[in-house]
């Protein structure tokens, strides 16, 4: 795979999560997937940038049930579109190595 190249696990996942949850506004790869540095058994971490959450911890556990089609190394990170900037560490890190899918 191409460092800059998303499994095609998560490029599915991402196609459902568009499709079927109206307030997703991206969805990118990032971590060591995104980076290049991963290792077999590393997760997939998936940012999932929405409009409003108002549940994130419950928006959690959906995405991780939708996992399951897919690959259950996937590990999504909902984030509110207001909170996606620079002084968010997980959003800088998407920010600075995610891939969009």
């Amino acid at each position: 795979m191409a460092q800059r190249e998303a499994p095609e696990a998560v490029v599915n996942y991402a196609t459902l999560l568009k499709r079927t949850i109206p307030h997703v506004k991206k969805v990118l790869l990032f971590g060591s997937y995104a980076k290049g540095t991963y290792k077999e058994d590393s997760d997939l971490d998936v940012a999932v940038i929405v409009e409003t959450i108002a549940d994130t911890f419950e928006m959690q556990v959906d995405l991780m049930k939708l996992r399951r089609k897919f690959d259950t190394r996937i590990e999504p990170h909902p984030i509110r579109e207001a909170d996606f900037h620079m002084a968010n560490p997980i959003a800088r890190e998407v920010m600075e190595s995610g891939i969009e899918i």
